[in-house]
């Protein structure tokens, strides 16, 4: 009997565990919260991650996936001209700028 218990409370822990962490993946992202730029003639994705590597706490890899996803784009292939949204938050770029002035 107590050993059915252990197992229905492992249970029970484990399934809320995965219920929760399902849940806070699949949270949108409100681009209202990150800012957007415009992508400069050679522009890479590579380069941006790096350029802003300061102001997010992703990889390299993570920063380039998270903004063909978020921007759902094709591929990593970015146009001079075009406008997508980075993972950094507005609240982070204004702290970057006013500790740069």
């Amino acid at each position: 009997m107590k050993q059915k218990l252990v197992h229905y409370v492992t249970f029970s822990i484990l399934s809320l565990l995965l219920i929760g962490s399902f849940l806070y993946a699949t949270k949108p992202i409100n681009k209202e919260d990150y800012i957007e730029i415009t992508v400069s003639a050679g522009d890479t994705l590579w380069e941006l991650a790096e350029k802003y590597s300061g102001s997010h706490n992703l990889s390299t890899h993570e920063f380039i996936e998270w903004v063909i996803d978020v921007n759902r784009l094709t591929n990593e292939q970015i146009i001079a001209g075009e406008k997508i949204v980075i993972p950094v938050l507005k609240s982070e770029r204004e702290e970057l700028v006013a500790s740069n002035q």
